[in-house]
């Protein structure tokens, strides 16, 4: 079975149309190092916090454990976030309280996943599942294309 027990989570990827959050996570003392990409499908919802980047020889974003948990539990450590986004159609336009959020959320089959960390990243998910894939390297941002100069802000 697949663990990503005390991997650092190095990127995430979102496709809003699609649905789908990835953590792409590596577990270093391997020897080659293992990656392995946490997929979240059918998300409906997501709220990341404490993103950690990496340097001053720290390990930031080290995940302890991703489980299913019950929604209404979950929520309620984010009531005051949930209050200052609710006027803003998040994480849905309209809800009447938390059980009435949590029963919205997973209506169509939605299961709330934590992510807990010994440092840094942790989250919630509320998603149709859940796996974890294998990699056989790091995922990589793409590169400019030779002979093009990318925009840049700043």
């Amino acid at each position: 079975m697949v663990s990503v027990h005390d991997n650092l989570v190095y990127a995430q990827t979102v496709d809003y149309d699609g649905g789908r959050v990835v953590l792409h996570t590596v577990y270093p003392p391997a020897d080659p190092p293992e990656f392995t990409d946490v997929v979240f499908a059918g998300v409906v919802v997501y709220h990341v916090e404490q993103q950690a980047f990496g340097g001053g020889g720290v390990a930031a974003n080290v995940v302890f454990d991703i489980e299913e948990s019950a929604a209404e539990p979950v929520l309620g450590r984010y009531v005051d976030l949930l209050a200052a986004t609710k006027n803003y159609a998040w994480p849905v336009p309209e809800y009447d309280g938390l059980d009435d959020l949590a029963a919205r959320l997973t209506a169509g089959g939605a299961k709330c996943f934590e992510i807990h960390s010994s440092c840094g990243l942790c989250a919630f998910v509320f998603a149709a599942s859940m796996e974890f894939r294998r990699r056989p390297a790091r995922a990589q941002v793409a590169e400019a294309e030779p002979g093009t100069t990318p925009d840049r802000v700043g």
